[in-house]
């Protein structure tokens, strides 16, 4: 039997996001054809976007349907039919050490739960996010999917390491699993609990204090903006561009001479 590792797939992948032990990939084929019996190393959610698909695995056959979802255990055995029309599926990927195992052992219906449709959201928006919030949004995610205990209590002792490790690094790239691992917990808790206790993911708090800190140096120097944008943590200076509009409502550039007019009203 065939094992893939992450991010491997049978099929057309034209393209893959991915995080610290975890991917999503859209997956064609683009005729009927049928795959070997295999497994996968991660376990995984196969969301089909459209086409005709009917997979077989633990002695059940399902058929899917346009925007069904089914999660996988890791290495559960199963073999893909894809009808003469072929198909496009999302495969959202991740490794055991995410998960507790014993309690996500067997394949799982999603189709029309929220973390079906977040797992779409998180599709669309994959191309015009940053690193960071992809993966906040993506622990978030694997959190829905296959949660962890129930009785996992809230650490706000924790919730402040994370918090003060994010104000002191925010320049940095970060990654969920150094900051879990500064806060002494589990990447899946952190991402859960810190939106449940600060109302937003990890990545949009770290976008507000970048952002934050951006435009107090855009008011006060004249720093070229793509050294601004580099200086902050974002990737280029088109992302940070579409990510300080958003917050504050101005690009980099309308916020610099807004604070040069507000300046100017100051010496009057």
């Amino acid at each position: 039997m065939s094992v893939l590792a992450l991010g491997q797939a049978f099929g057309r992948v034209p393209q893959r996001w991915t995080a610290d032990s975890i991917a999503l990939s859209p997956v064609v084929h683009d005729q009927k054809r049928v795959n070997v019996a295999h497994a996968h190393e991660a376990a995984f959610v196969t969301l089909m976007l459209d086409g005709e698909y009917t997979e077989k695995a633990a002695l059940r056959s399902f058929r899917f349907e346009r925007f069904s979802a089914m999660f996988h255990p890791v290495g559960i055995e199963h073999q893909d039919f894809i009808g003469a029309s072929g198909v496009r599926l999302l495969m959202f990927e991740f490794t055991s050490e995410l998960i507790e195992d014993m309690r996500n052992r067997s394949l799982r219906d999603l189709s029309g739960s929220r973390a079906a449709w977040d797992l779409l959201a998180l599709y669309r928006d994959a191309p015009h996010i940053e690193q960071l919030e992809f993966e906040s949004r993506a622990l978030e995610l694997i959190g829905c999917i296959a949660p962890l205990a129930r009785t996992t209590p809230r650490d706000l002792p924790s919730l402040q390491r994370a918090r003060e490790y994010l104000h002191a690094r925010f320049r940095d790239r970060l990654m969920i699993k150094d900051i879990a691992r500064a806060a002494g917990v589990h990447p899946v808790y952190l991402g859960q609990v810190f939106r449940r206790q600060f109302g937003e993911t990890i990545g949009a708090y770290v976008n507000r204090l970048r952002i934050r800190a951006a435009a107090d140096q855009l008011s006060s120097t004249d720093a070229p903006l793509a050294d601004v944008a580099f200086e902050y943590g974002f990737c280029d200076q088109s992302h940070f561009q579409r990510v300080f509009k958003r917050l504050s409502g101005r690009t980099p550039a309308e916020f610099r001479k807004n604070s040069e007019a507000l300046r100017s009203v100051a010496l009057l």
